[in-house]
This record gives C-alpha cells, sequence and structure tokens, in this order.
C-alpha cells in the first residue's frame, strides 16, 4: 500500500482543544521529535513533516491488525481505537477550516489506489472514505505500474502547487503493488509583520566547520515572541490572523546544532516554547529554500515497527488473507521562507504490496547567522506540521 501525503499549513486561533485531540497532538510531537533525532545524523539541510508521515502510517495502520498494530501504534505514540480516526480528522478540519484567511491558503486531498480487481474489506475502506475522505480510485499497477504511477505523481503534483515531483520514482511501483494510500497538503502563510525586501542585505552564515558563505539577510525589529534557554534563543513569527507560527530555535554558538538535536525531547521542546513571550526583536533571518527525500522504511524499523515490512505482516483489516505488507514509505519535502511569508508542502508514500506585557526594554538582537532548527507549529492544537534544520543557506 502506499500512501502519499502532502502537506499544507494553515493559520489560525481556537478554544481548548477536546481531551482526544489533545492526545492526537501529543502522540504527533512525540513521534515528531523521535522521527527527526532518527533522521539527524548528518550535515545537511533539513525539512520534513512527521505530522504528514504520521497521517500516512495511520491510514495503514486502520488496516493493521495484532503484533503489526501493537508496533504501529508504538511507534506513533497513540492509541489506535474506532474513534481515533475521527479525532484526528476533527484535529486537521480545525487547523484548515480558518486556515484560508488574511491571505493565506491550505489545500488538502487524500486518496486512496487500489489495483483493479482486488478486494479489500468494507470497513477499511468505510474508514478511508469518511475519515481521511479518500474513496476508492482504481488502477492497474499489473499490467501497467509506470502508467499507475505517473497518474498518482500526477494527482500529487496538482495537490502541492506542482512542489512535490516524482514522489514515486521509476520503479518503486510495480506488478506486485496492490494499493497506494495519497494524502496531499500544500501550505503559504503570509507573515504577520512582513520582512521588506530593500532591507535584505548579504552577509556571512557561517558553518559548522567555521567556513562562511554569504547568505541574503532580512531584517527587521518588531514586537513578537522570544525566549531563551541556557544554550539557545527561540524566535516565533506568526502568520497572518493565525494561530499558525514559525519558531526559530538559534543555538548561542556555531557549532551548538548538534547538541541542540541531541537533547531534543518532546518535553523539552513544550517546556522551551512555553517560555516564549513578546519582546522587541532585531531580527536577521535568511532567505532560504530546502528540500528533503528519504526512504523511512529503515528508520520506521529502528524505531519499533519492524513487522510491517516483513512477510509476517498483518493488515488483514485491509484483505484477510494476510497477503500485505510495507515495501517502503517514502517521504518528501520543501520549505520556502522568503520576505512575505513561507510555503511549505511535503508528501508521504507508503507502499503495499503482496509479501514477499512587561517593562520597555532594549530589542534583543535575534542574528540567525548559523546553524539552527526551526518549526512550523500549530498554537491552537500545539502539533508540530514541519520541522527542519538549516546548515548552509545556499
Amino acid at each position: 500500500m502506499s500512501l502519499t501525503k502532502c502537506f499544507l499549513i494553515p493559520v489560525f486561533f481556537a478554544a481548548t482543544l477536546a481531551a482526544a485531540d489533545s492526545q492526537v497532538a501529543t502522540g504527533m510531537n512525540a513521534f515528531t521529535t523521535a522521527t527527526y533525532k532518527q533522521l539527524a545524523p548528518g550535515g545537511a539541510n533539513l525539512i520534513l513533516s512527521p505530522f504528514n508521515a504520521a497521517t500516512a502510517l495511520t491510514m495503514a495502520l486502520a488496516g493493521a491488525r495484532g503484533t503489526t498494530a501493537s508496533q504501529m501504534q508504538s511507534v506513533l505514540h497513540i492509541h489506535y481505537d474506532a474513534s481515533y480516526p475521527a479525532a484526528l480528522d476533527s484535529v486537521f478540519t480545525s487547523v484548515t477550516t480558518a486556515a484560508n484567511s488574511g491571505g493565506n491558503q491550505l489545500h488538502s486531498a487524500n486518496g486512496l489506489w487500489v489495483q483493479k480487481g482486488f478486494s479489500i474489506v468494507p470497513a477499511f475502506q468505510n474508514t478511508l472514505a469518511t475519515h481521511f475522505h479518500a474513496p476508492p480510485s482504481p488502477v492497474d499497477f499489473q499490467s501497467d505500474p509506470d502508467g499507475a504511477r505517473a497518474e498518482i505523481n500526477r494527482w500529487t503534483e496538482q495537490h502541492t502547487n506542482d512542489k512535490i515531483q516524482n514522489l514515486f520514482p521509476a520503479g518503486s511501483l510495480n506488478i506486485r503493488t496492490r494499493l497506494v494510500l495519497t494524502s496531499a497538503i500544500y501550505f503559504y502563510g503570509k507573515w504577520q509583520d512582513p520582512f521588506s525586501a530593500a532591507r535584505t542585505k548579504p552577509a556571512p552564515f557561517t558553518l559548522a566547520t567555521g567556513a562562511t558563505t554569504e547568505a541574503n539577510f532580512m531584517n527587521q525589529t518588531v514586537r513578537t515572541g522570544y525566549a531563551e534557554t541556557p544554550d539557545s534563543q527561540l524566535l516565533e513569527m506568526q502568520y497572518a490572523g493565525s494561530g499558525i507560527v514559525f519558531d526559530v530555535l538559534l543555538p548561542k554558538t556555531t557549532g551548538g546544532l548538534s547538541p541542540l538535536e541531541s537533547s531534543l525531547t518532546t518535553e523539552r521542546l513544550t517546556a522551551w516554547l512555553a517560555g516564549i513571550s513578546p519582546r522587541e526583536v532585531r531580527i536577521s533571518l535568511p532567505r532560504f529554500r530546502a528540500e528533503s527525500q528519504f526512504s523511512l522504511s529503515g528508520a520506521l524499523s529502528a524505531m519499533g515497527m519492524p513487522a510491517a515490512f516483513t512477510p509476517q505482516a498483518d493488515f488483514s483489516g485491509i484483505e484477510p488473507k494476510r497477503s500485505l505488507s510495507i515495501s517502503d514509505v517514502v517521504h518528501k519535502a520543501f520549505i520556502d521562507v522568503a520576505e512575505e511569508g513561507t510555503e511549505a508542502a511535503a508528501a508521504t508514500g507508503v507502499i503495499m504490496a503482496l509479501t514477499s506585557a512587561p517593562q520597555p526594554q532594549p530589542p534583543v538582537v535575534f542574528r540567525a547567522d548559523h546553524p539552527f532548527l526551526f518549526l512550523i507549529r500549530d498554537t491552537k492544537s500545539g502539533v508540530i506540521l514541519f520541522i527542519g534544520r538549516l546548515t548552509s543557506p545556499r
């Protein structure tokens, strides 16, 4: 089965979450920090949407049973029962409902692509149609896998404003593929306080090695969210008319990103973000674009769900013969941070095949001229939608 998800990020404020919705957010963020730490080794720029990946995996989890299901629940940090898909749908709906305001855009869609003539359990089909809004679409993986792949890739591109292209590369779907689940999301958010392009200036950005490269720094002084830990500065900028924010965690030393990543836990991140309050901040932030692509199979197995990738996988909630296993999980994400706002998208594919107000203070200086970690998150639910790092702006 293949799940694809492209992600658009919304913008809004809202009321207190129901308990079930709060549990969704808690599990999502635990999965976020765990996944990020699995993928963090190495020095390249990084962007991913664990929220997107978790939603895609939850679509597969709806048909998992036995050890396969329990391992997936453990990795996703959730208790999956009949109420969970509705709770997940509620969180996403509340985020997206208020997103398309203030010049912001949020577009999302899901799909279920099934081999023609392949029978799936009605309850699974109903769950995806009702809570993921993904009725089945017949394709022919057996006779024309490349044609099916091209059709699903086109669908993904259309629902991510062409930012996620060729999610499934040549050969990734074959005659043994039986299901592909797709979910697409695209986000464009305008800053509440946009930067003036006239104030963008080139300046040095120091790499973790100590070498420097030139970057175009956006500059402004504005009252915005700010906090400090002993080792880092935290900046929070809002998107217009919303509760969606962009957080930057900037180590106080050039080589501080790796220790920050190593210490990252959901509890610490929550505590750091809770300390944010309005301050006058003199901001210098590099304008940047980043794109990442991964196979998540190894990371997910290492995190504790190896059974889903073996001939012993139990997806009998999709088809009772237990003939399906996950052959790969692919993820691709994109972000563009500029003077007017942020554009972001992500896609996940799970391929299933046959088994085989204080006193006035002087402005704080926040100059992001060395590697940092960043988030895009919804302050109402607390869900982190994207997480990444910038190690080089070029």
